[in-house]
């Protein structure tokens, strides 16, 4: 590939990186729900990227047509040395492509292709590009580019561009595929890799497909942690947008208002962190809630530092988030009635409290104290809590100059952290309140602790406007027994019966998949909904699951009857179904390998699950690919890991009669797990 056409390849991305970082700036700035009125185009504005561009288009003096503006302000962006010189604009495009770089190299479809082709499998070699892409897509010298050019964004792209509904933005595409192959091949001969055409043209089309998701989730990322990186950037480009429409003739004031009010660092992450339609923060169903929530907070300090794994969970559990609006009800009467305390939401296995947590945290705008227990990540100990708690008490009240590490005994009991209770109690607001959100107490090794500690050490006594929301199954931990609300979700069965049918009714709805299921039955959509209800015996967890396997064709042979009753119904059915046949020959490795996973006490790789099996990758990664419904990936250092998607799927896994139903000796199996062990496998 010719260095000027290179050059051409990355001075087109960061164009295209600058129209699409613009176009959700601006329509985001516009159509933020908090704060939508009437009267710009007659009547309030929708969320489509059209609406958007002819908002702004009707207020510039000579009536401009809607997709004429996007293109003249696509134009003056990919032009603007000012822009193109932006060195975080650089390092955010060169993030995202690495990003999808490491998503692709652990694709199901890669193997495939490389089984296939009989070709040597391209997951290291991608993993270490991956590793290069920001420091090889910053040197690239684009002094040779032409300017002239220009984007050519389809109209139709431009509208997508353009839309406060991320739905549509992801359907937005980078460059053609054929740009992204030459770019990849030059960039492996520059690393002295090298690969098959199949491969190349597998990854373009990847980097075609998704590059703009990712380079939006690239900024997401930094603006819930405060916009470190790339806020700046953000504004920058924002303030040239904004000078660019001023100098088309826009006027009107009320747009002109809310871009203009986007003018600090902290203005761009607020933007920036309504982005995701899968958060509850754009939903008006509970709107109500999160305006009363948001009053206890400072919506303008930057988002705690949260640990990636929590914000993992968080983003997993959010996602189709309905109804429970009589929790938060609960929760908002609980902090405004105590000057202190502990609220504590009690509930069995599956009904959603990590669900309720997770978007706790999301209508705080994650300006709360965060901490996700969870024993399938190795989230079990009380010192990491502290861990956890402290710094983030740490980063948000600005104490690093005071407390540039942490105290030796920090994490031996919660001494330290009272201290800083105090301290920062001492020095926030009195109309706001510092509130600790901590998921699944049960999770957490208490035994391991100081004899006669609260579960996680957690204080007996809290200074005034502090307040914990923690969540545990109905089992005795060792808690805090001052000022204390226990929240017993399992009594509230009607209300919680309505939200699942509240959440049946909305996955039916927009699922064609779901509706072609219950039309070839003959049945009506209402018969569904309440007949899954009641095999759910509301739990969420079962919904998700048989939802999501409907929709993937599992259930394809079986009628409404036949749907499994309840979650160890359905755990048990799932189960049979995946191990197969008796004269399966993968029968023995499948039971080994979950068995692995639901013995680890942390996420492991699959070349470990390898070794630990003693078998290879590839056939560990045909059985792993199965069982996607119960797995959770994550990367780690390049690495995918892989663990049990729910605790209380590992519990029925761990039994010895499920193992013991396949034949397998569990003897054995503990056996060879200890062996594995002392070989150096992570379990």
């Amino acid at each position: 590939m010719p260095l000027v056409d290179l050059a051409n390849t990355k001075v087109r991305v960061l164009g295209c990186s600058a129209v699409m970082a613009v176009g959700q700036l601006i329509s985001n700035a516009i159509a933020n729900p908090a704060t939508l009125t009437a009267g710009l185009t007659g009547s309030t504005i929708a969320l489509g990227g059209v609406s958007i561009l002819a908002a702004i288009a009707g207020g510039i003096a000579g009536n401009i047509a809607a997709n004429d503006l996007g293109n003249r302000m696509a134009e003056k962006l990919a032009k603007n040395p000012q822009i193109l010189d932006n060195h975080d604009l650089i390092k955010a495009a060169g993030e995202a492509i690495g990003y999808i770089l490491k998503g692709v190299a652990k694709s199901d479809e890669l193997i495939a292709i490389a089984e296939t082709e009989q070709l040597t499998y391209p997951e290291q070699a991608l993993n270490k590009l991956a590793d290069k892409t920001p420091e090889y897509w910053q040197k690239i010298n684009i002094q040779g580019a032409d300017l002239s050019r220009g984007l050519q964004i389809s109209e139709e792209q431009l509208t997508l561009i353009f839309s406060a509904d991320a739905a549509e933005f992801d359907r937005v595409t980078g460059l053609t595929p054929a740009d992204w192959a030459s770019f990849l091949q030059e960039f492996a001969r520059s690393e002295e890799k090298s690969f098959d055409a199949a491969i190349v043209d597998f990854v373009a089309q990847r980097l075609y497909e998704t590059f703009p998701k990712a380079y939006r989730e690239v900024l997401k990322q930094d603006a819930a942690q405060g916009g470190e990186k790339f806020a700046a950037m953000l504004l920058n480009l924002h303030q040239i947008a904004l000078a660019d429409l001023k100098d088309l003739g826009l006027q009107n004031r009320e747009i002109l208002d809310k871009l203009e009010s986007v003018a600090t660092r902290e203005h761009i992450c607020q933007v920036m962190a309504k982005l995701d339609a899968m958060e509850i923060g754009i939903r008006d169903d509970l709107a109500q809630i999160r305006n009363l929530l948001e009053r206890y907070i400072d919506p303008t300090a930057p988002g705690l530092p949260i640990p990636v794994k929590s914000e993992t969970i968080i983003r997993d559990r959010i996602k189709d988030f309905t109804g429970r609006k009589f929790v938060f009800e609960a929760i908002n009467d609980f902090l405004n009635k105590n000057r202190q305390g502990y609220f504590v939401l009690e509930a069995e296995p599956g009904v959603g409290k990590s669900a309720i947590m997770a978007a706790c945290v999301v209508m705080l705008k994650r300006r709360c104290v965060t901490h996700f227990n969870s024993q399938p990540d190795g989230i079990i100990s009380a010192e990491t809590f502290l861990e956890n708690a402290c710094t983030q008490l740490i980063e948000g009240f600005g104490l690093k100059d005071k407390y540039p590490r942490l105290p030796e005994n920090a994490l031996k009991n919660n001494n330290f952290l009272g201290d800083l209770l105090k301290e920062v109690s001492d020095k926030s607001s009195r109309e706001k309140k510092i509130i600790f959100v901590v998921d699944a107490l049960d999770e957490v090794d208490w035994k391991a602790q100081t004899s006669g500690s609260n579960v996680s050490y957690l204080p007996n006594d809290l200074p005034d406007n502090v307040y914990f929301i923690v969540s545990k199954r109905p089992e005795f931990l060792p808690m805090p027994t001052a000022n204390r609300t226990v929240f017993d979700l399992m009594k509230y069965s009607a209300e919680s019966l309505e939200d699942v049918k509240t959440y049946l009714a909305k996955r039916t709805e927009r699922s064609e998949l779901i509706q072609d299921w219950i039309n070839r039955r003959n049945l009506q959509r209402e018969q569904f909904v309440t007949a899954v209800a009641q095999k759910s015996e509301k739990k969420f967890m079962y919904l998700r699951h048989v939802l999501d396997e409907i929709e993937s064709g599992t259930y394809n042979d079986v009628n409404l009857n036949d749907l499994p009753a309840g979650l160890l119904q359905y755990y048990q059915k799932h189960w049979v179904q995946m191990i197969g046949h008796e004269d399966d020959p993968l029968l023995e490795l499948k039971v080994n390998i979950i068995y692995v996973l639901s013995k680890a006490h942390e996420a492991v790789a699959r070349r470990w699950i390898a070794k630990s099996v003693r078998e290879t990758e590839f056939k560990v990664q045909q059985v792993l690919k199965k069982w996607d419904s119960f797995l959770r990936q994550e990367q780690v250092n390049g690495e995918i890991r892989y663990n049990i998607y729910h605790n209380s799927f590992r519990e029925f896994l761990e039994k010895d009669e499920t193992v013991q139903s396949a034949g397998v000796n569990v003897e054995e199996l503990n056996r060879q797990s200890i062996n594995n062990r002392l070989e150096g496998s992570p379990i």
